[in-house]
């Protein structure tokens, strides 16, 4: 069991400090688990689907198509987390004893008051996402769900380039639905093809969150361009990567 606790930073009504505490954005399917958030003050995340690092000062929610249309496909609410416990379906929902999933365990997060984001983080291609580790200045400062990652200096850089010179890209874009856990650490999306650039040298440790860099198989059998590049490379000149990314989206009719 993961034991409570209590040192956590609670919310206010006026505006948050600017941080880098932990959050953990997570993925609501069900309006029931948000509304029990909100009205019960916890949230459960299975444990056999859950990050490697589960832990985190603020839980923040991403809307599926689960929800009303003005409500979906974004961020908009956060939580700070009070404690941690494991416990089974049935214990926490008594109410549906015959569900399949009565003996699955969860993590059952306890929260303080949900409060809606200053801004809503939305995504821009209505994408799926899974888990992702982020910080709080992040998250209050963010203006589309890309903005989230928390990377090498090397991606963050390019990053920053591609918006700079308004080019249109995805990070950590899951390769297929099927293979959630294969990344491109960023998808170009084009009318005439799709092109997959690949950090070869980027660190995945502990932090990572099931996400692998996707090889080149399974990139040619989707039908993606794969694209390798170092940190070093990123590094020395992001803005020429940005360039030369920009002109493979010309080339490939624009952005989808």
């Amino acid at each position: 069991m993961i034991a409570s606790s209590t040192n956590h930073p609670t919310t206010q009504s006026a505006s948050h400090p600017t941080t880098d505490s932990p959050v953990l954005v997570v993925v609501v399917n069900d309006p029931a688990d948000l509304a029990r958030a909100r009205e019960q003050g916890w949230y459960r995340i299975p444990l056999d689907r859950a990050p490697r690092r589960v832990a985190a000062e603020w839980l923040a929610f991403y809307q599926t198509a689960a929800f009303p249309p003005e409500e979906r496909w974004a961020v908009r609410w956060f939580a700070p987390v009070r404690g941690y416990r494991i416990a089974a379906r049935r214990e926490l929902l008594p109410d549906e004893p015959d569900h399949p999933r009565a003996d699955q365990r969860y993590y059952k997060v306890t929260l303080g008051a949900l409060e809606p984001l200053p801004r809503p983080v939305p995504s821009r291609r209505l994408r799926r996402i899974t888990f992702i580790a982020t910080t709080l200045d992040r998250l209050l400062e963010a203006e589309e769900i890309n903005d989230l990652w928390v990377k090498s200096s090397a991606q963050e850089r390019l990053w920053a380039a591609l918006k700079q010179a308004d080019v249109e890209a995805e990070r950590q874009y899951p390769l297929r639905e099927d293979l959630p856990q294969y990344v491109a650490d960023f998808a170009l999306l084009c009318r005439d093809g799709r092109v997959a650039l690949i950090v070869e040298d980027e660190p995945r440790g502990e932090d990572e969150l099931r996400e692998s860099p996707a090889p080149d198989y399974l990139l040619a059998a989707g039908q993606w361009r794969p694209l390798h590049v170092t940190r070093a490379e990123l590094e020395t000149d992001p803005s020429g990567w940005a360039a030369r990314l920009a002109a493979l989206v010309g080339e490939l009719g624009g952005a989808e």
